[in-house]
């Protein structure tokens, strides 16, 4: 143990906090430094949710291990003053689109998990979409 500098002890207890809080963060659990309001399931309950009442295409990606989550998404960029830009912490929910040569393969839905919904949509490159031009 002293590699890592850690006492048995410590690394126990350091074990026992992960296993408590293990239905939170399923994924990258030692990456999330901050307290999250929504679990991974929860999330995508809420873009599915969103999903159906949309009518949007493809399938709602549930494996855990597909979502990822954002500590510091900025939802949008205050130009006179980058002081104001809004910042809340976000997972995004992959949506997947069956295989076309017309379409791209997925887009993704950013859940907020401070306002508990669906905020925004990003296409397969990462760029902003909105509900009118999908």
């Amino acid at each position: 143990m002293k590699k890592y500098g850690r006492t048995k002890e410590e690394l126990e207890r350091l074990i026992e906090t992960v296993n408590k809080d293990f239905p939170k963060h399923y994924r990258k659990i030692e990456e999330i430094s901050i307290h999250v309001l929504l679990t991974p399931e929860e999330a995508i309950e809420i873009a599915e949710n969103f999903h159906k009442k949309h009518g949007l295409d493809g399938t709602i990606n549930k494996q855990i291990d597909n979502l990822l989550f954002d500590e510091a998404y900025t939802f949008k960029v205050d130009k006179e003053n980058r002081e104001n830009d809004d910042i809340r912490p976000a997972w995004r929910v992959i949506v997947d689109l069956q295989s076309s040569p017309y379409l791209f393969e997925d887009y993704t839905l950013i859940v907020s998990d401070r306002d508990k919904a669906v905020m925004g949509m990003l296409d397969v490159n990462g760029h902003p979409v909105s509900l009118d031009n999908e």
